[in-house]
């Protein structure tokens, strides 16, 4: 909102100004009762001389009247006019006294056109920083005053040829700007000189007033032929790219606004008797109102996204005032007229009765008007409501990061309909974490288009860039390359200060249209969302790194804890193998194998999020937990509730732990396990067929459950595979996944070896598999095989 606010205080300076320029520059006189230009050109101001309109005084009348010098005498003046046939007649004016205040009044639509063009030039360069567009509305506007100062005081020549002309050279420039080319500067100068030369001969030789007409027509000559120019280009450019519907929309309007700019200078030049002259006044300054409008729609797309992307203190304020006013004037519309009341006949009782009610009702209505904007744009919405919900339930959910950004990244995509979700992040986050295959990109903190996210505060429209030049160009060329329409900022909530840790790239629409209000507040609190999870990745890598600096610490004990399993004395019929990796050096995989009895032996699988140190005792300590309540005779099924509450009340949800555990019985021939949101268990029987057993309960560690146990019926020679995702989950140098087809594919290929060669097999492919590529996460693989007691 900075923008409109410095747009507003720049627009309200400027108007006191003038105000007071107008003020200080008149004084009250008697006048002729029409205005006109230079040339004797009468134009369309005041109704009770409209049979006048685009007539001229003759010259040699003009130049005895502009030097009579007082007027205080005269009561009315002769004046010959030519009308458009080119016939002369004459015509007694009765002169009339001019207050100050009276010419503000007669061009007060004048003043409101030229306030309002350099509100759209400084709009458009805050928000652009397009000199050129700033430049040419700020030009415009100048135009237009400069005419008021011509007609009303006949003393602003210099400054209405200087501005005529450098507006004719701006279309040249536009020719380029409006089709996204680069300006050619080099006649920028001479434009500038050439301007000034002929605004200097103007106000040398004002009582010429033929020489002075000539001049103006060269100026609108050139603004007709530039602008025909433009318009050729811009409709060539139109029929080249062929582009759809709002897009289509916006070029023709772009086209429209200019036809509307040399409309004027046409029906100057080319047209005997100046017919515009002719129209109503009010029609006049709607086609300038129209022009800027259609000129500021047709190259501002998304015009309006930073603010409704916030809009909860900007609309919804304008909405307060709106209801506020309304219902004041409302209210004295039915005391006045409808039901007059004695006592609120005094104005002041009534306005501090309503003063008191908006203090005291004012927040609440508020609260209410944005509670109505978030139900009407986004809640009813149940495409909308359903995609933010989903995201939402990815802050307590036990997903990696990977998982967590690729859930994302697809159902924003889905939301909106947009073609891709970029997470741009500077080079020095997440420096050791792999990035790669989850739509993030990496760029130098140092960069030039970094430092320009890091100085902004806003959301950065792609669209706003595309007449921009040197940053901005090489901004807007890096995201229109990426296919990006809007760039979000990501905010570190646990700073005092806005640093932005991420820009959230949406991009464009797959069915060519718009965002609508409800999209891009949906898109907002994504990105608030994803600015959560973002930081708390990051704090978790900050932990990982001080884990690895003091890994060192009891490592002995601990390792001797995790890696070394103790392994069983022999359980008849069952046979296994398995392999442990860290990627650390201290593993968060949990694997156990622990005898019943001579018939039976339980075994554990389970994945602590995270690695390291941390982890490590975890480990240790679930270790620990099991044996203890083994050797209390508690069952399966209160094994797994005993872990999940060790971390509900140890870790307040802040830690958690994916576990397959189960216990093989040779005597019954069956396997009966429980799977806590850890990966599915493989089932391979004699004749090769693999089967997956995908079914899951809630992981360990979240909310209190009970664990249920699942059954598995064993033929002889089957064998079972417990295994990590760091298996599933590791990524070759080409950045292809391992994944689960994979290997499967090994077991396939491998079914005739036994389960106690196949882990070492397994090890062998997954290093030829990452190459040069390091281990990112902890492998973990058992292989177990049954025959018959």
């Amino acid at each position: 909102m900075r923008e409109l606010a410095i747009t507003i205080l720049s627009s309200l300076l400027f108007f006191l100004i003038l105000f007071f320029s107008f003020i200080g520059i008149q004084n009250n006189s008697k006048k002729l009762p029409f205005y006109y230009y230079p040339s004797g050109l009468i134009v369309n101001i005041g109704e009770e001389n409209r049979t006048h309109w685009g007539n001229s005084i003759v010259t040699s009348d003009l130049e005895t009247f502009e030097s009579i010098s007082d007027f205080s005498k005269l009561d009315s003046y002769t004046l010959k006019l030519k009308n458009s046939q080119g016939e002369i007649y004459e015509e007694e004016f009765k002169l009339k006294n001019i207050r100050k205040t009276d010419v503000l009044c007669v061009f007060f639509s004048d003043l409101f056109l030229a306030f309002f063009s350099l509100a759209i030039a400084v709009y458009f360069y805050y928000s652009t920083r397009d000199a050129l567009i700033f430049g040419f509305f700020f030009n415009f506007g100048l135009i237009i005053l400069s005419n008021v100062f011509v007609l009303a005081f006949k003393n602003s020549i210099f400054l209405f040829i200087l501005t005529l002309y450098l507006g004719s050279f701006l279309q040249y420039h536009l020719i380029y700007r409006l089709r996204g080319k680069e300006i050619n500067s080099k006649w920028l100068l001479p434009q500038v000189l050439i301007s000034f030369i002929m605004a200097m001969i103007a106000s040398q030789e004002k009582y010429d007033l033929i020489l002075i007409e000539r001049i103006g027509i060269v100026a609108h000559a050139i603004t007709v032929l530039f602008g025909s120019i433009n318009i050729i280009a811009n409709v060539y450019d139109l029929i080249r790219s062929k582009p759809q519907e709002e897009a289509l929309l916006k070029r023709l309007v772009l086209v429209f606004s200019i036809v509307i700019y040399v409309a004027l200078p046409t029906s100057i030049l080319f047209f005997d008797g100046y017919p515009w002259f002719y129209v109503h006044r009010s029609f006049f300054i709607f086609t300038y109102l129209l022009f800027i409008l259609s000129f500021f729609y047709g190259t501002y797309r998304y015009t309006f996204v930073p603010s409704f992307v916030i809009f909860t203190p900007s609309i919804v304020t304008l909405i307060l005032v709106g209801i506020i006013l309304g219902t004041y004037v409302g209210s004295i519309f039915v005391l006045d007229y409808l039901l007059p009341i004695r006592y609120l006949r005094d104005r002041w009782v009534f306005n501090f009765i309503f003063l008191f009610l908006v203090t005291a009702y004012l927040i609440p209505l508020k609260l209410k008007v944005k509670e109505l904007f978030d139900y009407w744009f986004f809640e009813k919405n149940p495409k909308l409501s359903a995609g933010i919900n989903k995201i939402t339930a990815l802050l307590s959910s036990p997903l990696s990061m990977r998982k967590t950004i690729l859930t994302i990244n697809k159902t924003v995509k889905e939301t909106v309909n947009v073609s891709n979700l970029i997470i741009l992040i500077p080079g020095d986050q997440f420096a050791n974490t792999d990035l790669r295959n989850i739509d993030f990109m990496r760029i130098s903190p140092q960069s030039e288009i970094w430092n320009y996210f890091k100085s902004t505060d806003r959301v950065t429209v792609t669209s706003h860039l595309e007449y921009g030049i040197g940053l901005r160009e090489t901004l807007y060329n890096f995201l229109k390359g990426l296919h990006v329409q809007l760039a979000f900022p990501a905010y570190d909530s646990s700073s005092n200060k806005k640093n932005i840790q991420a820009m959230i790239l949406i991009g464009e629409k797959l069915d060519k249209k718009y965002f609508s209000i409800g999209e891009l507040k949906f898109i907002n609190e994504v990105v608030k969302i994803s600015g959560m999870l973002l930081e708390n990745y990051s704090l978790l890598e900050d932990e990982i790194q001080k884990r690895k600096i003091v890994r060192d610490i009891q490592t002995a004990s601990i390792v001797d804890n995790t890696l070394r399993l103790i392994l069983p004395s022999e359980v008849k019929g069952i046979d296994y193998g398995y392999i442990s990796k860290p990627a650390v050096g201290i593993s968060g995989d949990y694997l156990d194998i622990i005898p019943i009895s001579n018939t039976k032996m339980i075994v554990l699988l389970g994945d602590v999020a995270g690695h390291g140190l941390g982890t490590g005792f975890l480990v240790s300590a679930i270790k620990g937990i099991v044996r203890e309540q083994l050797r209390n005779g508690t069952s399966l099924e209160g094994l797994f509730r005993e872990i999940n509450s060790f971390f509900r009340a140890r870790y307040k949800g802040n830690e958690f732990m994916t576990l397959l555990g189960g216990i093989f019985d040779s005597t019954e021939n069956v396997f009966k396990y429980v799977n806590a949101g850890h990966l599915s268990l493989i089932e391979m029987r004699a004749d090769g067929q693999i089967k997956l057993h995908s079914k899951t309960q809630r992981v360990l560690g979240i909310l209190e459950t009970d664990y249920h146990v699942q059954e598995l019926k064993l033929l002889p020679g089957t064998k079972l595979f417990l295994y990590s995702d760091g298996i599933t989950e590791a990524f070759s140098e080409r950045d292809e996944i391992f994944g689960e087809d994979t290997l499967i594919d090994f077991l396939h290929y491998n079914a005739d070896k036994t389960v106690k060669e196949l882990p070492s097999l397994l090890d062998q492919r997954m290093t030829q598999f990452r190459g040069n590529r390091e281990q990112s996460d902890d492998i973990t693989f058992i292989g177990l095989s049954f025959s018959p007691n």
